[in-house]
């Protein structure tokens, strides 16, 4: 028996790992194009605050839109649910209240991702220095974490419950890589077809460690072919399909009750994105397919609270 309280515990902590890890991709992969792209003003950086949901949080505490602000909002902001020094710290404190049902080596690893990044204030100067490689360092370490995890809890449903948790979050995240590509990263409609699409494709594809699959498999880089890898391919452990069908087979395993809400929303979630083709996502609209996309996942979200989490303990089998 799974008590409540330690699935809520191992869920959230898998999440807000994979979430901080989502976010230093994204992060990296804006500061990137940032760059290599002098033409970029303060303004390309509003839509990575946008599809968060927390612009209104964000023109609260900093008013104006700019690099340094957006780069300290996402990174270092303590008071932050979402960002990544928060993230991290909230994952760390979760760790601690289960020590005793975790590897020595995965609780020192979150113990030391969870201090990792500094306590900086937004007036300190040149911080946004420090961002590329705190990026990659909350990228190494998550995927430390994961290979750990992969190693050392047993495969019980605290094990698939972690699961659930990560590929559930990376599959949302992986979305919204996708919409800032799609509605936000063009500086100008001209630019479609151009070099500098083309390093805007090749920025998406590295910040899912996906660019040099994409290139030995697809060759030349198109809006299909992108969608096709990132939406569609289950040999991709980033690429949506692969996250949602493996959070489904790791919630199959916690439940047997093939009638369980979370179990029949995610079944149809999955079967759903099976009979669609890259086509047919341009052809029905990128903003509505990944709308009704983080729609269906957070529905998947919910109904697992509601099944597995608010109840008093979960039985196996049950």
């Amino acid at each position: 028996m799974l008590l409540s309280r330690v699935a809520d515990n191992i869920y959230w902590m898998s999440r807000y790992i994979e979430r901080a890890s989502n976010l230093a991709r994204f992060l990296e992969v804006s500061y990137q194009l940032n760059l290599d792209q002098s033409s970029l003003d303060d303004e390309q950086w509003a839509p990575l605050i946008e599809i968060t949901g927390d612009m209104k949080l964000f023109t609260a505490r900093y008013g104006e839109m700019t690099r340094d602000n957006a780069m300290h909002f996402l990174m270092f902001n303590p008071e932050y649910a979402n960002s990544i020094a928060r993230c991290l710290s909230t994952a760390r404190s979760i760790a601690k209240g289960m020590r005793e049902t975790l590897s020595d080596d995965m609780f020192w690893e979150i113990n030391a991702l969870g201090r990792l990044v500094p306590d900086v204030t937004k007036e300190k100067a040149q911080f946004h220095k420090r961002v590329l490689d705190l990026c990659r360092e909350v990228k190494r370490g998550a995927m430390l974490i994961e290979a750990m995890a992969s190693e050392t809890i047993e495969r019980g449903q605290g094990y698939h419950f972690w699961r659930v948790a990560r590929y559930l979050e990376r599959a949302d995240k992986t979305s919204r890589l996708l919409h800032v590509k799609y509605f936000h990263l063009l500086p100008h409609l001209d630019t479609v077809g151009t070099p500098i699409d083309d390093l805007q494709w090749s920025a998406l594809l590295e910040s899912m460690d996906a660019k040099e699959t994409y290139i030995r498999t697809r060759g030349l880089i198109t809006p299909d072919n992108v969608i096709d890898m990132i939406v569609f391919d289950r040999g991709h452990p980033r690429a949506i399909l692969f996250c949602l069908e493996a959070a489904l087979d790791s919630l199959c395993r916690i439940t047997r009750d093939e009638s369980a809400k979370p179990r029949t929303i995610l079944v149809k979630l999955c079967s759903d994105l099976d009979e669609m083709t890259p086509q047919g996502v341009i052809e029905k609209g990128m903003n509505e397919f990944i709308d009704e996309l983080q729609l269906s996942i957070n529905e998947v979200n919910n109904a697992i609270y509601g099944h597995f989490i608010s109840p008093k303990a979960i039985t196996v089998g049950a």
